[in-house]
């Protein structure tokens, strides 16, 4: 589940984030105090603040940023909770990031990411963000973006997508890269650019690699990343409407 070019830019954004919201409306003092006062009425559960990425505008703010949960609850489990909580649409990535570091492992308990990364104050802080937030900065560009991604997401697939220079009949994407799972084939890959450029279910779209070599759609991102990534590190396609190749 989880994009992210992250570099220090990142690490200071959600830093800075956490620290104008909740953290600025108490006191050290207070936040440890009533950390103290929950974990003595309730010492199986995890105080969390969960709080939106200051830079965010695509996803909602939660009705509340108090969390208490059972210590045993994985993240998968707390990621459905925030979910639901600001309804989102099943299709809508959502990402956690802890302590302004780390994109959270899905299989962690509570217990154990507040064991590691509980604050000084007693509380454990999680920021959350869509994909389109985290990870694509100006500054950075070829290998080393890559490097970083990769070092952060080895399960995860950089992608740079284009329109095909002579292509007319469908629209330019708003973006062009994505970072996607290793397992997602070629065939899911291309229903998520039809889905971002609100194609016809009937209308044609292809995908080359390299701009030459038109993608099976039972290829895994992780097979052809293996085989045909750029110098660069990413994994180049290039998308065009039947007419192009005719």
């Amino acid at each position: 589940m989880e994009l992210n070019f992250v570099t220090t830019l990142i690490k200071h954004d959600v830093n800075h984030n956490v620290k104008q919201c909740f953290k600025n409306k108490k006191s050290f003092v207070s936040r440890k105090e009533e950390v103290m006062a929950i974990k003595t009425k309730f010492p199986t559960k995890v105080p969390i603040i969960v709080e939106r990425y200051h830079k965010e505008r695509t996803l909602p703010s939660l009705d509340k940023s108090k969390f208490l949960v059972p210590e045993d609850i994985t993240m998968s489990q707390f990621l459905v909770i925030i979910r639901n909580r600001i309804k989102l649409k099943p299709n809508q990535a959502l990402y956690l990031i802890i302590n302004n570091r780390s994109m959270l492992s899905m299989s962690l308990t509570m217990s154990q990411a507040y064991e590691s990364h509980g604050d000084e104050d007693g509380f454990l802080y999680i920021t959350y963000a869509s994909q389109e937030v985290f990870g694509y900065q100006d500054d950075k560009s070829g290998k080393k973006e890559v490097e970083a991604l990769r070092h952060r997401f080895p399960n995860k697939v950089p992608i740079y997508v284009e329109r095909f220079s002579k292509e007319k009949e469908v629209p330019a994407l708003s973006r062009k890269k994505f970072l996607v799972p290793q397992e997602l084939t070629m065939s899911q890959f291309l229903f998520i650019i039809k889905t971002k450029m609100k194609l016809k279910s009937s209308q044609a779209l292809y995908l080359l690699v390299n701009e030459r070599i038109l993608a099976s759609h039972s290829m895994t991102m992780a097979q052809a990343y293996e085989q045909f990534r750029g110098d660069d590190g990413f994994l180049r396609i290039t998308y065009a409407a039947q007419q192009v190749f005719g």
